[in-house]
C-alpha cells in the first residue's frame, strides 16, 4: 500500500482496485505478492466463524448503485452508511490545509407495521424525511471541522425500517417467501417514492440543493430510469390487497415521470435518504422485530443494567402464527439474503445484513453465502453468528405458548 501512496499520490484505500488491478500487476516499482484467492477467501471464513467478522464490502456494487458523483471506499461499523467523503489536507503542524467532507450519521428508523397502518403513509414518510433533514440541520459538530462541512454540505441522511418479520407474520406470510420478497420490494419502492418526492418539496422550499447535486445522476435524470422502463405492480394478489386496505397508492409510471422532471428542475435536499441500520436496542422500545431481518428467538433475552434479565416476546405472535416465527438460524442465510435483494434496489445507501447459521456451518457455507450475496448485488455483510448448541438449555426451552 505505501508503494502505491508512493507512486500514485493517493492512499491505496482511495484506489479503485478493479480499475486499476492490471496496471498495479504489471507496475515492477509495486511490490506484491500472489496469493491463492480460494485460501484467501477461506481464511476470511475461519476469522468470522471464530469472531463474527470481519465485515464485508463489495466496493464495485456500492459504486455502480451510487447515485452521487465521487467513490465511496468505507461504510460505518454496521456497515449501511455508504457516502461519498474526500480527505482532509494537514501541514506539519497538524494544522488543516484543506478541510474534507467526512460524514455524520443523521439516523432514524420507521415501524414497518406502524407506517403500514398509518392513515396516510406518505405524509409519514414525509414527516421522517423532514425530522431527520432537521437534526442534520441542527448538528454542528465544530470539534471535527470535516464531519462539520460535509454535514453541512451533503445534509445527508438515513432513513430506516424495522419490524419486516413481524408485520408479514401479522398478516399471514412466511419471512422469504415468495409474498414476503413482493411485499419487501414494493414497500421499499414506495417509500423511496415519497422520501425522493419529500427531499424534491425541500429543495424547492428552500431554494437549496445538496453540494454536487449537478453532477448526480439525480439531476441526469439517469436515476430514474429502472422506474420508468416498465410498470412496476405487486406480482401477488396478498400484496396488492395489502396496500389497497391500507390506501396506499403505489406509484405508477406516470407520478415517476413527474418526480424525475421536478426533480430535474429544483433538486433534492438530502444528498442520502436512505439507509438500513441493524435497529438493535430501539426495535425492543417499538416492540418490534429487529431491521428487515428475522427473529434470532421466539423470545429473546437482554441483560439491562442493574435491571437483570428481560424478556421480549416477538411482536404479534400467537399460537395460530406460531408458525411463522421460524428463527434466522431455521430461515437460513439465503432467504435472508433474496429478502435484502428486493430492498437494496431501492435504498441508496446501504442495509446491515447479519448471516446465520447453524453450529453445523463449515466455512464453506459462509464462503457459499458470501458468493450468493454479491451475485444478488447485496453491498455491505455484517456480522456472521453462528448458533451455539453448546448453550441451549440455558434460556427458553421447551412449550414458547406457556413461557409466554
Amino acid at each position: 500500500p505505501y508503494d502505491v501512496e508512493r507512486l500514485y499520490g493517493k492512499p491505496f484505500g482511495d484506489i479503485a482496485v478493479s480499475e486499476m488491478y492490471d496496471q498495479l500487476v504489471a507496475d515492477d516499482r509495486v511490490r506484491k505478492k500472489y496469493i491463492n484467492a480460494r485460501d484467501f477467501f477461506q481464511t476470511l471464513a475461519e476469522i468470522q466463524f471464530e469472531s463474527g467478522y470481519p465485515y464485508i464490502m463489495f466496493e464495485d456494487t456500492v459504486n455502480r448503485a451510487n447515485p452521487i458523483a465521487g467513490r465511496i471506499n468505507m461504510s460505518n461499523l454496521c456497515s449501511e452508511i455508504l457516502q461519498v467523503n474526500s480527505p482532509s489536507r494537514l501541514d506539519e503542524n497538524l494544522d488543516y490545509v484543506d478541510i474534507g467532507h467526512d460524514i455524520s450519521c443523521n439516523l432514524g428508523s420507521l415501524n414497518i407495521a406502524h407506517t403500514m397502518d398509518s392513515p396516510d403513509f406518505g405524509r409519514t414518510v414525509e414527516t421522517a424525511v423532514r425530522s431527520l433533514s432537521a437534526v442534520s440541520s441542527m448538528s454542528h459538530i465544530r470539534s471535527v471541522p470535516s464531519v462539520e462541512a460535509g454535514n453541512a454540505a451533503s445534509h445527508a441522511i438515513g432513513l430506516g425500517q424495522m419490524n419486516l418479520h413481524g408485520y408479514l407474520a401479522r398478516e399471514g406470510i412466511a419471512y422469504g417467501s415468495e409474498e414476503g420478497l413482493d411485499f419487501t420490494n414494493f414497500y421499499f419502492y414506495t417509500i423511496t417514492w415519497h422520501a425522493l418526492n419529500t427531499s424534491m418539496m425541500m429543495a424547492r422550499e428552500r431554494n437549496q440543493r445538496f453540494a454536487g447535486f449537478e453532477q448526480s445522476r439525480y439531476a441526469s435524470g439517469e436515476y430514474f430510469q429502472p422506474y420508468l422502463e416498465k410498470d412496476w405492480q405487486p406480482k401477488t394478489e396478498k400484496v396488492r390487497a395489502l396496500f389497497a386496505r391500507s390506501g396506499i397508492t403505489i406509484p405508477d409510471r406516470s407520478m415517476w415521470e413527474q418526480l424525475r422532471e421536478n426533480v430535474m428542475r429544483h433538486g433534492i435536499y438530502n444528498q442520502n435518504l436512505q439507509a438500513v441500520p441493524p435497529t438493535g436496542s430501539i426495535s425492543y422500545i417499538n416492540h418490534a422485530t429487529s431491521s428487515i431481518h428475522p427473529i434470532v428467538s421466539k423470545i429473546e433475552i437482554r441483560k439491562e443494567g442493574k435491571t437483570g434479565r428481560v424478556y421480549y416476546p416477538a411482536p404479534f405472535m400467537t399460537n395460530e402464527n406460531l408458525a411463522l416465527y421460524q428463527d434466522a438460524y431455521e430461515i437460513g442465510p439465503e432467504k435472508i439474503i433474496d429478502t435484502y435483494a428486493e430492498a437494496t434496489k431501492h435504498v441508496d445507501q446501504g442495509l446491515s445484513l447479519t448471516l446465520f447459521f447453524p453450529d453445523t456451518a463449515t466455512t464453506r457455507d459462509i464462503n457459499k453465502a458470501q458468493i450468493y450475496a454479491w451475485k444478488k448485488g447485496i453491498k455491505t455483510l455484517y456480522y456472521i453468528r453462528l448458533r451455539q448448541l453448546a448453550l441451549e438449555g440455558t434460556e427458553i426451552e421447551g412449550c414458547v405458548s406457556c413461557a409466554l
